[in-house]
């Protein structure tokens, strides 16, 4: 076995994370998800460090590095689910159950040193061989890799949640959430979620020395290289006055999802009188504010503002946001996000009839009230089946 190539896999894995960390780093004005993000790419390049250490022999004058190194590792799923909420404007909730089974497996590696400091000499000497490529790879750390990888698909299972949830919710209100960089996180925990699964897999049919000093550096430097080049791609490397509007944005959806609407103050305290029960609105209800939400499209067409949210769409109309978001629910069978780029949609589609040559496609999508051309081709290829050009081609064959 050529451990001077494994060494300098290692060694070339962990100058290159911590060159793109420090990337993240060490920006002007920085935000706290760069700094989440610089965390999580450079704590597994703790691990390559331990890997090096192993692989030279220094392990035997410095044992505690194993463990020192086994504990960080435990704090990957943690930095995923705290960049997860940071990026959707919440704070980290030091309360969450995961935590303390994180720190319980901190608890255990502290535990696996100290049985290690009571053995023989002898004893640690065999226990520490056992570390390279060989088919006694200590139990210990059999076990502390297995807890690992098992709480952290645990976090990435909740930053999934999570997301879908906010996600969810954004559509009920906003109807751009192109902003909210949504798109962006789904992708980067899917591939999280993926990687790990596929780490799990790796354990189970390849000896451990060989996932942990070839496998996973290589596959780390790949991925983590993509993260840094997605993020940048997808404009999700905030500095402090960007991070601070995605906050504020993210501030008017939780105010919607509390009932805070002055609107809806009578609405808020009939739903708190009566928990036990779902809150409806009558068939009479909803028919009056259909009718007024299509009075308003008519003679308005806040659809392409491309600022409307449905606080400032409730509130022109005179009604309560959360009667509004049921009524788009419920008659149009659409949430506001869907219901706001159907009717942009069709404004675009009457504009495609009478298009000057000289106006470019992109300029009707922006005219309509979309803020990009990916979402305005997006949109339009949902609700026609094709795309703005092929449908303009469609209107002259």
């Amino acid at each position: 076995m050529n451990t001077n190539l494994f060494i300098f896999i290692n060694v070339f894995t962990f100058i290159n994370l911590l060159i793109l960390s420090s990337i993240l780093l060490f920006r002007k004005k920085n935000s706290i998800t760069n700094l989440l993000l610089a965390a999580i790419i450079i704590d597994p390049g703790l691990n390559f460090l331990n890997n090096i250490i192993i692989l030279s022999g220094l392990i035997f004058n410095l044992p505690e590095a194993l463990f020192l190194f086994q504990g960080t590792a435990s704090f990957y799923g943690v930095l995923i689910y705290a960049y997860t909420l940071y990026m959707i404007g919440h704070k980290f909730n030091w309360k969450h159950p995961l935590n303390f089974i994180t720190l319980g497996i901190i608890l255990l590696d502290i535990w696996f040193y100290i049985d290690f400091r009571l053995m023989s000499v002898e004893e640690q000497t065999r226990y520490l061989e056992c570390l390279t490529f060989k088919e006694c790879f200590p139990e210990p750390m059999n076990i502390i890799n297995a807890l690992c990888v098992s709480l952290w698909m645990a976090y990435f299972i909740q930053s999934y949640i999570t997301i879908r949830k906010h996600s969810l919710a954004a559509k009920n209100f906003f109807s751009d959430i192109d902003k909210l960089k949504i798109k962006y996180l789904n992708t980067f925990i899917i591939l999280v979620i993926v990687l790990n699964f596929s780490l799990a897999l790796l354990y189970t049919i390849i000896q451990t020395s060989y996932v942990e000093f070839l496998i996973i550096p290589i596959i780390v430097n790949i991925v983590n290289l993509f993260f840094l080049y997605y993020a940048f791609s997808q404009n999700t490397i905030y500095n402090q006055a960007e991070y601070c509007n995605l906050v504020e944005t993210t501030e008017k959806l939780d105010q919607f999802k509390k009932i805070l609407d002055p609107l809806c103050k009578e609405i808020k305290e009939l739903m708190e009188n009566n928990k036990s029960q779902k809150y409806r609105l009558t068939e009479i209800e909803i028919e009056e504010n259909y009718q007024k939400i299509l009075n308003y499209l008519a003679s308005q067409k806040p659809y392409l503002d491309k600022k409307i949210n449905l606080t400032k769409f409730s509130s022109d109309i005179g009604a309560c946001s959360h009667n509004i978001s049921l009524t788009i629910n419920t008659k149009f069978k659409l949430n506001f996000f869907d219901f706001i780029n159907f009717y942009r949609v069709e404004e675009a589609k009457k504009m495609l009839e009478n298009l000057d040559k000289n106006i470019k496609l992109e300029a009707v999508g922006y005219e309509c009230g979309f803020n990009s051309k990916s979402s305005f081709y997006r949109a339009f290829k949902k609700f026609t089946g094709t795309s703005p050009l092929e449908y303009q081609k469609n209107l002259n064959p």
